[in-house]
């Protein structure tokens, strides 16, 4: 399989604008430069700034595309876009011959000096004004060198009819620094990396400009979201790789995806190489410690990992940030965070690849794992099989997902796996970190891994709405903590007290006595079960107290305390009945639990009724092969037996 080509230099218009999506705004701007050169005023001149693969080109021909349409218009603009990998261009005599060999017919231009080339790039600009697209133009600039750049600045400022606009993949010191010919020339356009969301718009453009129809359908399903959501930390936002992924989408045999992460990896990892090549070696060991780190890294932190002075540190750090390589963190929790520590993260993930091809050492590629990881579940890829090329690549996966292979054994005797235990307690410090963010502390927010921070981030919103995340992480470990374990349950129950002391919420008051109940405080969780419905009348009918009250009816079971379990699943039950109707599941449920707790409270017979009559009710609504209808039907065959050796 080979994987998809993206590139908008050899587009026709119509494509390119098929599949244009997202930078409309930024796109708007250039065309108004464009359409107000020769009004008289001095053009602004603009320099789009963004890696490999963020969309410059695009951007680019468009400008080219709808810019040769306004001259068919009789705007009487005339175009020269200099080659993308300007390599001939070695001297301002050179730029000035690059720009007319696009703007003059039939002329021997290769013999023109220095003098005579201005001369006659002058005359053409009398004529009509001139639009200049420079793509890699800190290539260009660096090419004509100092001298050049002073004649380049003398030709703009005299030259109103001449606008240029520029790309390159960093932010050099040649347009930043006050000291250099050309500062303040051009009006810097960063492009910023898509979103999730925003890279399913593009993707979705183009599956229709292709015809790929699965992919379009694929792209409209949560799953499809979900994953590209997952592996937006890999992508690093940038176009040119979120097409790449998107072939991922709809890709079945785990061996093509496999070749097609490896092929394109591949082919980037010499860029990224030869940019590392060109830093110092203290700058390329700064940006090694970032691309080993899993979070974001503020300027103290770095300097202590390095053992590098600070101020050497803040001044690498404020380069490397110029030059493309680092990034200040986007965060929602920015605000709570010390104005003076700012967090730094790569700029472009994928750089990840220029220490890890030469650190694999044979051993599967860590980009491909997490991307795996990201992608599949464990039931994947263990359907998937391990044979083929990518059988490295399916079984790293599986043990990062599964844990230590001992995990089978060590759950049936703790009823929590060995290789789970680890997310329990991930659990944990993300919770600890929302609540101190809740407090007005967002650095431990910062110290979680970036994968977790972010996918927080998009749960809690702009709005940061942390409480609803803080109760789905009390429900996802108490699902996950099995049978309590001390001193886990009881740093749950803590957690869960501190979350219901800050809200004082319907919420959060179940989900104590939830944890409660789990952790066997039975009278505690009963007389914080009692303050719900004095506080707020009818509150034990919600779902959510129906399950907290179903919670609370199961521990007693597991306590031992078996009348007190019948008489909690009679109110279930009947609450259940009346609020929910006598066919919901829920219903079923609690009935069928109420026939167990009469059976272990010793009254057999009422139990086999019941399960009786649970079971027609069951088949009739559920149909019989319903797992709930299967489970009901051993029960009371189970208490059948039962019945038949005690008569026996």
């Amino acid at each position: 399989m080979r994987p998809s080509r993206f590139t908008p230099s050899t587009m026709s218009a119509e494509h390119l604008e098929e599949l244009f999506v997202v930078r409309e705004p930024l796109l708007d701007q250039l065309m108004e430069r464009v359409q107000e050169l020769g009004s008289g005023r001095s053009p602004h001149h603009a320099l789009l700034v963004g890696p490999r693969g963020a969309g410059k080109t695009h951007l680019v021909a468009l400008v080219y595309h709808r810019t040769r349409t306004l001259a068919a218009k009789g705007a009487g603009i005339r175009i020269a876009w200099l080659p993308e990998d300007p390599w001939t261009i070695v001297s301002y005599r050179h730029l000035v011959l690059a720009v007319l060999q696009d703007l003059v017919d039939d002329e021997d231009l290769g013999a023109l000096g220095e003098e005579e080339a201005v001369a006659r790039l002058r005359a053409v600009l009398e004529a009509g004004p001139v639009l200049v697209l420079m793509e890699n133009a800190d290539q260009v600039l660096e090419g004509v060198g100092e001298l050049g750049q002073q004649r380049l600045r003398h030709l703009l400022q005299a030259q109103p009819g001449l606008l240029v606009i520029g790309s390159t993949r960093r932010l050099d010191h040649d347009r930043v620094f006050q000291d250099r010919p050309l500062f303040g020339y051009f009006d810097v356009m960063r492009l910023e990396p898509f979103t999730p969301e925003q890279a399913v718009t593009m993707l979705s453009a183009l599956a229709g400009a292709q015809g790929n129809e699965d992919l379009r359908k694929e792209l409209e399903t949560p799953g499809a979201r979900v994953k590209i959501r997952t592996v937006a930390h890999l992508a690093g936002g940038q176009p040119r790789l979120w097409a790449l992924l998107g072939d991922a989408l709809t890709v079945e045999q785990l061996d093509d995806l496999v070749d097609l992460l490896l092929i394109r990896f591949d082919n980037l990892t010499p860029y990224y190489q030869e940019r590392l090549a060109h830093l110092s070696p203290q700058h390329r060991f700064i940006v090694s410690e970032l691309a080993g780190a899993d979070q974001p890294l503020p300027v103290k932190e770095i300097a202590r990992r390095t053992q590098i002075g600070q101020r050497t540190v803040a001044k690498a750090v404020g380069d490397l940030s110029g030059r493309g390589w680092l990034r200040p963190t986007d965060t929602v929790f920015a605000d709570l965070l010390d104005r003076r520590r700012t967090y730094y993260e790569l700029a472009e993930p994928l750089a990840r690849l220029a220490f890890q091809i030469k650190e694999s050492r044979g051993e599967p590629l860590r980009l491909v794992v997490d991307f795996l990881t990201g992608w599949y579940g464990l039931t994947e890829l263990r359907t998937a099989g391990q044979e083929g090329s990518a059988a490295p690549y399916c079984a790293m996966p599986m043990r990062v997902l599964s844990g230590d292979e001992t995990a089978g054994p060590v759950q049936q005797l703790t009823s929590l796996p060995v290789g789970r235990r680890p997310s329990v307690a991930l659990l944990g410090q993300v919770e600890d970190a929302l609540a101190a963010a809740r407090r007005g502390d967002a650095e431990p927010v910062m110290d979680l891994p970036s994968t977790v921070r972010q996918a927080l981030e998009h749960r809690a919103g702009p709005e940061r709405r942390l409480t609803p995340v803080r109760l789905d992480l009390l429900t996802l470990a108490l699902r996950e903590m099995g049978v309590p374990h001390e001193p886990e349950s009881g740093q749950w129950v803590e957690r869960a007290e501190r979350l219901d002391a800050e809200e004082a919420s319907l919420e959060s008051r179940l989900m104590l006595v939830r944890w409660l109940a789990s952790a066997r405080r039975l009278d505690e969780a009963e007389a914080a079960l009692a303050t719900v419905g004095v506080t707020v009348p009818g509150a034990l009918d919600e779902p959510g107290a129906l399950v907290a009250r179903a919670g609370l009816a199961e521990a007693y079971d597991a306590a031992g305390r078996f009348q007190q379990a019948v008489r909690a699943w009679e109110a279930v039950a009947e609450d259940c009945e009346r609020v929910l109707g006598a066919e919901h599941l829920c219903t079923l449920t609690s009935r069928s639990n109420l026939a167990t707790a009469y059976q272990k409270a010793g009254d057999t017979e009422k139990a086999i009724s019941l399960c009786g009559a649970v079971l027609e009710d069951t088949v009739r609504v559920l149909g019989p092969d319903h797992p709930a209808t299967l489970t009901v039907r051993s029960n009371l065959e189970s208490l059948r037996r039962q019945t038949a050796g005690a008569g026996g």
